[in-house]
C-alpha cells in the first residue's frame, strides 16, 4: 500500500509518497478455467448425434456419452456449440434433409421420417424456423441454383 505523509510548510500542503513495496497475492492466481465440453466429449456427442439422426436422440444418453450429469452437460454443451442440444440436433437433421433434397427426388414426407421428424408438418415447421423458407421452396431454389451452375460450367 502507498503511504502518504502530509506535511505543512510555508502555508502550503506538500504531499509526499513513500515508495510502495511490491505486494504478492496471498493466494496463487488460478489458471483459466475450461469452458464447455472437452474435445473428446464434444467428439463423442457429435458422433452420437450424427450416427442416429433418424432415431430418438436424448440429452440423457448424450450426457452419459460425455460422462456428465444431464444438467451439467446442458450448460457445457451450450458453451461449446453456442446452441442448446435440441437445437443442435434440429440443425443437424435439417442439414441431412437438405442434402437428401438436393441429391434425389425423394418425397418430403419420406425425407422428414428419415431425418427423425415425427411427420411432414413437424419437419416443415422446424425447417421454416431455421432456414426462413419451406422445404419445397428451398428445394426449388436449390434446383435452380444447381441448373444455373451447370449451365455456367458448360460454357
Amino acid at each position: 500500500m502507498a503511504q502518504i505523509e502530509i506535511t505543512k510548510g510555508l502555508g502550503a500542503e506538500i504531499v509526499r509518497h513513500a515508495p510502495t513495496p511490491v505486494e504478492h497475492p496471498a493466494t496463487p492466481v488460478e489458471p483459466p478455467r475450461w469452458e464447455g465440453l472437452l474435445p473428446w466429449q464434444a467428439r463423442r456427442v457429435r458422433d452420437y448425434v450424427d450416427s442416429d439422426l433418424g432415431g430418438r436422440l436424448s440429452i440423457r444418453t448424450a450426457a452419459q456419452r460425455a460422462k456428465l450429469s444431464p444438467s451439467y452437460f446442458s450448460r457445457r454443451f451450450r458453451q461449446s456449440f453456442g446452441v442448446t442440444f435440441s437445437r443442435f440436433v434440429a440443425l443437424r437433421r435439417i442439414e441431412l434433409a437438405q442434402s437428401m433434397m438436393v441429391i434425389g427426388a425423394t418425397s418430403l414426407c419420406q425425407i422428414a421420417l428419415a431425418c427423425g421428424f415425427t411427420d411432414q408438418a413437424h419437419f416443415t415447421r422446424t425447417f421454416g424456423g431455421l432456414t426462413g423458407s419451406t422445404p419445397s421452396q428451398w428445394r426449388r431454389t436449390a434446383a435452380l441454383e444447381g441448373r444455373s451452375a451447370e449451365a455456367m460450367g458448360s460454357c
